[in-house]
């Protein structure tokens, strides 16, 4: 168990380490597009060596001198079957659809019939069948019909991206479409590097005459706000046209996203404190409570440092500043696995009422995400209201400790860690899995919090 006491300031620097999703990501795409790769890491921890022992047995992985992974093509056999050992995870969508749709049947563990229903009516809507067997007591999922030719004229959502991607990916095949969102994904950004495109572009054809240009400005003003809706174009192309090199590609990490997120949490809930965050993913994929905390009226500030092959970092800092409850659209609802938790604890400590909305997906998680969230916020003492798509919850200046006794996802336990710090009396929560993503959790917040003395 992970005990916590009441701390009086969080000071000091941290340097994030690499995010071990975004190292699964990573080889996950080079599985499927036989690409070579070179993935620098700053330490092995039990979750990526959980990672690196699953890919084993679909492609030839070494690991040299601890601080580097190389993931390449399997020279023997390949598995059929690879078990995710979660059911929720960061970027899930993509991954399963990716696996699935290159052969393999994926067994998710401990995921509930809503959950595979989900999945099969997603990859449905695209033409493709998906089956679901028992395997070793879990559900194994398989693609057993693909479309010769997809068709393109469906209507497109924000959460039906990044499956999408995932299957056209694994099939090395294209398609476009008209949607009108935009939309942040860290496949994105290292999709280039593949040789693949991952875009989304405005259909708005840009006026190169000042002065035509000038004209249609003033006109655009007169335009009344219904109207003045805008399409992009959605572009997927893996049909891998670019990448005939077979030479191995390296692959430089941005810092963990999901801790930048719990530490960004703790430093707002101690804003006197002086404390900055490096390594920090400064893309709009990996931003919700930087999003969240400037709707709350925060005044953040970031520094870009360094270039990753996932996008810029840098370094992050927060001014003291009072949190205001707002009303958060998360859309799609996949992308904020990670960060949820981490805003609704700044929810429970901000003043007013907070709204998490669009969030009907995670009824299909075993068991229930939103009922789970809202469990913690009991927990910790905070007031909430019932949603059947999202979370209400009343603010409150104070709360006592509480215990977690339960062995919860680590963007859940270590958002209600920081929680811990700045309530009244002492915490406990248990903590395998927080251990297994970042086993130095606990001194990393001995080492940026001064702790309140027992009088």
């Amino acid at each position: 168990m992970l005990s916590i006491k009441p701390a009086r300031s969080v000071q000091g620097k941290i340097d994030l380490p690499d995010s071990p999703d975004l190292f699964l990501l990573a080889s996950i795409i080079a599985i499927a597009s036989h690409r070579p790769v070179r993935i620098k890491i700053d330490r092995l921890t039990p979750l990526l060596e959980l990672w690196i022992d699953i890919l084993k047995t679909h492609a030839d992985v070494e690991i040299l001198d601890g601080t580097v992974v190389t993931v390449g093509k399997k020279t023997g056999e390949c598995a059929a079957f690879i078990v995710l050992p979660f059911d929720i995870l960061p970027y899930k969508d993509f991954i399963v659809f990716t696996l699935m749709s290159i052969g393999k049947v994926v067994a998710l563990k401990n995921a509930g019939q809503k959950r595979v229903d989900a999945i099969i009516k997603k990859a449905k809507k695209f033409g493709f069948t998906v089956q679901s067997e028992n395997y070793s007591g879990n559900p194994g999922l398989s693609i057993t019909d693909v479309p010769d030719v997809l068709n393109t004229a469906i209507e497109i959502y924000d959460d039906d991206v990044a499956p999408l991607a995932g299957l056209l990916l694994g099939q090395k095949k294209s398609a476009s479409y008209l949607v009108d969102f935009h939309y942040a994904h860290p496949v994105r950004n290292v999709a280039s590097l593949f040789g693949f495109e991952f875009a989304i572009r405005s259909t708005v054809v840009k006026e190169t005459d000042p002065l035509a240009r000038r004209i249609k400005m003033m006109q655009g003003k007169k335009k009344s706000q219904v109207s003045s809706g805008q399409q992009f174009q959605l572009i997927l192309n893996f049909e891998n046209l670019q990448n005939a090199k077979e030479d191995i590609l390296d692959i430089t990490l941005p810092g963990d996203e999901v801790l930048g997120a719990i530490l960004i949490t703790a430093k707002c809930l101690h804003s006197k404190s002086s404390f900055v965050i490096n390594n920090l993913p400064l893309e709009t994929w990996g931003s919700p409570v930087i999003t969240l905390l400037k709707k709350m009226g925060c005044k953040v500030s970031a520094q870009e440092s360094s270039r990753t092959s996932f996008g810029s970092t840098g370094m992050f800092s927060i001014q003291k500043c009072d949190l205001y409850g707002r009303k958060v659209e998360c859309r799609p609802s996949q992308a904020y696995i990670p960060y949820l938790p981490s805003m609704v604890v700044l929810a429970c400590f901000a003043e007013g009422q907070s709204v998490f909305r669009d969030l009907e997906d995670l009824r299909n998680d075993e068991p229930d995400g939103i009922d789970l969230i809202e469990h913690c916020i009991r927990t910790l003492g905070a007031r909430h209201g019932e949603m059947p798509d999202g979370i209400v919850v009343e603010g409150g200046k104070s709360f006592d400790g509480f215990d977690i006794t339960e062995n919860l996802a680590p963007w859940l336990s270590g958002s209600l860690a920081v929680a811990g710090l700045k309530c009244m009396g002492d915490t406990s929560i248990e903590d395998t899995s927080l251990l297994q993503r970042w086993p130095a959790f606990n001194e990393m917040l001995a080492g940026i919090c001064e702790f309140r003395t027992d009088k």
